[in-house]
């Protein structure tokens, strides 16, 4: 819309520039009501195009939902930009939580059986799979019945971004360092070890949510590793949650030493990732002393970083608030993110992570 914006602005600008005309002159023509009937069809394309894109999250989402109940997981939440559905103490609720970097999202824990007796298959193929038949149907009524000019623009762009977003999450890939559905849906079965840690990964998930910090989780779901492949987005993103259960069990020297290694093999590590892992190392230098260490750390890039994301994850409120107390040597301002963090506790989706970060925010002022 902002395109089809500055398109009509610099096509008036040219009338007005090379045309001989005036603004007003201009302006008038472009109102004229055949003017208008003329871009209707493109108007009515833009917004089919954006009800069809956000039909297709939520279609996307509900199939990751159908399959992953008819293959046993547990409904954790269903979120739809920040829209979602929570259950909470037995009962469903619906509550805005914003989190930044997906439009929606499905959590669901893993089934509760032996790890060779849990698919993975159908559970990330179920999105996929939902856009691939909605898709098919809209093409359907498309080529098979007559329509009006309305509802062919909306069924085309619906068929257009279903077919897109099953390519974009069916062919696998990696998605700045993430794994997509179809990567997941070709590796995770011959791999076990990663199989392992997804379904780790969703359980820990479900577990924060329902407010269980890290450091109460059993220590099964936290094996030893001999050796973390660095290269892998998944293998990563479980070695920042075990950097939070370190973290939360003031285990700080074994935190420094496995983010140390990380931020050693970052150049294999996706940008995201990066961020996350330096965050962290530059929090815990700030509680063990190393505070010149967490001033290099700590560039512009990862300020503007924590600043953008401070309202939807805890974590950002967090390292805010240590630089804030330990770097900038601003005590009153540390306490004001402090107060603001428990004042807006039940605004963040992750509560056990919220309850995390205040218990090392109250000790790192202490």
């Amino acid at each position: 819309m902002a395109g089809c914006a500055i398109g009509a602005l610099v096509g008036m600008g040219a009338a007005v520039a090379f045309g001989e005309k005036s603004w007003a002159e201009v302006w008038a023509k472009f109102c004229d009501i055949g003017t208008l009937r003329l871009l209707l069809p493109a108007l009515g394309a833009v917004v089919g195009a954006m009800v069809a894109f956000i039909l297709h999250i939520i279609i996307h989402e509900g199939g990751h939902l159908v399959a992953g109940l008819l293959t046993g997981y547990r409904f954790v939440s269903f979120r739809i930009f920040s829209l979602t559905l929570i259950r909470k103490d037995g009962r469903y609720q619906w509550r805005n939580f914003s989190l930044g970097g997906t439009g929606g999202q499905c959590l669901m824990a893993p089934p509760l059986r032996p790890l060779e007796e849990i698919d993975t298959r159908w559970y990330n193929l179920g999105g996929v799979l939902a856009n691939i038949v909605v898709s098919t149907l809209a093409l359907v009524f498309l080529l098979c019945f007559d329509l009006p000019d309305w509802a062919e623009i909306f069924l085309m762009t619906l068929t257009f971004f279903g077919y897109l977003l099953a390519l974009i999450n069916g062919i696998p890939m990696k998605l700045s360092g993430v794994n997509n559905d179809g990567y997941n849906l070709l590796f995770l079965e011959k791999t076990p070890d990663d199989k392992r840690r997804l379904c780790q990964m969703l359980e820990a998930n479900a577990n924060i949510q329902n407010g269980i910090q890290p450091k109460e989780m059993p220590d099964e779901m936290f094996p030893a590793e001999e050796q973390v492949n660095w290269k892998d987005g998944l293998q990563v993103n479980w070695q920042l949650m075990v950097v939070a259960r370190l973290e939360n069990q003031h285990r700080w020297e074994e935190a420094y030493a496995l983010l140390q290694e990380g931020l050693a093999q970052k150049q294999h590590i996706a940008a995201l990732f990066q961020q996350e892992l330096t965050l962290e190392m530059v929090f815990v230098c700030l509680v063990t002393g190393r505070i010149e260490e967490a001033r290099q750390y700590y560039t512009d890039r990862l300020r503007k970083y924590v600043k953008q994301f401070m309202k939807t994850h805890s974590s950002k409120q967090r390292i805010h608030f240590a630089t804030t107390l330990l770097l900038d040597g601003n005590r009153e301002e540390a306490l004001r993110l402090l107060e603001d963090l428990k004042a807006h506790r039940s605004d963040y989706l992750l509560q056990g992570e919220v309850d995390m970060d205040i218990e090392l925010m109250e000790q790192l002022l202490s």
